[in-house]
């Protein structure tokens, strides 16, 4: 597995290496990347709750799912009783799901929309929504919990591409979040959204959900500390 760092806060986050995606507006900053055994990285990662006594961990990236040791490495933090994560564009996810051994699945989906999502992304999203059909489909047989997850940018995945998303979620009325988009050093020509934007797509959300957040719901993060493996 190429792993870019490890870092902790209330729980251990483990970011991977190389994405299939060329978001316009990423902000994932890797480290100079190594290769380590899915055994060298449970070693780690155990010698980490010993010390912090942190037993929740995120898998992120990147794009985690290119790593093909993924489904090894998540039995392995299993077995050790560990809570696991996973974070992830959901575009190779159906393949792997059912060897993977998680506690939570997070999607991102960037935009309903196809050429919305080209354009952030230079990617299709239809692995993305067939993806998020397959789980909505089965969500009963799987023994994980599932969120979906958008950016709200204003004038690109704005308010009505936020309707789109919760009206497609509400076929098997699956959690949603939304996140405001924050400006970071990319090619994205958007504005933050205001908190009342952000109020406003989560009212509109819940027309069609029961179980929506937003990222106003969240503003107090703990800091995270970086680990250097």
């Amino acid at each position: 597995m190429l792993i870019s760092h490890l870092s902790l806060s209330d729980k251990i986050t483990l970011l991977t290496y190389g994405c299939n995606f060329k978001c316009k507006y990423c902000f994932f900053s890797p480290l100079s990347c190594k290769k380590y055994s899915a055994n060298e990285i449970l070693n780690k990662i155990l010698e980490i709750r010993e010390g912090y006594g942190l037993n929740k961990i995120l898998i992120a990236g990147g794009e985690p799912t290119l790593q093909n040791d993924l489904p090894e490495l998540t039995k392995l933090l299993k077995d050790e009783g560990f809570y696991i994560m996973l974070s992830t564009n959901g575009y190779y996810l159906k393949d792997m799901l059912n060897k993977l051994e998680v506690d939570e699945i997070h999607i991102d989906l960037k935009a309903y929309d196809e050429n919305k999502h080209v354009y952030l992304t230079s990617c299709s999203n239809k692995k993305v929504l067939d993806c998020i059909n397959y789980i909505g489909k089965n969500k009963d047989k799987f023994n994980f919990k599932v969120e979906i997850d958008t950016v709200l940018i204003p004038n690109i995945v704005d308010l009505d591409e936020i309707e789109k998303i919760a009206k497609f979620l509400s076929n098997w009325d699956l959690p949603y979040r939304i996140t405001g988009y924050v400006k970071y050093n990319n090619n994205l020509n958007a504005e933050k959204p205001d908190e009342d934007k952000i109020l406003k797509a989560k009212e509109i959300a819940l027309k069609y959900l029961s179980n929506v957040s937003c990222s106003l719901d969240f503003k107090r993060h703990k800091k995270s500390k970086k680990v250097i493996i």
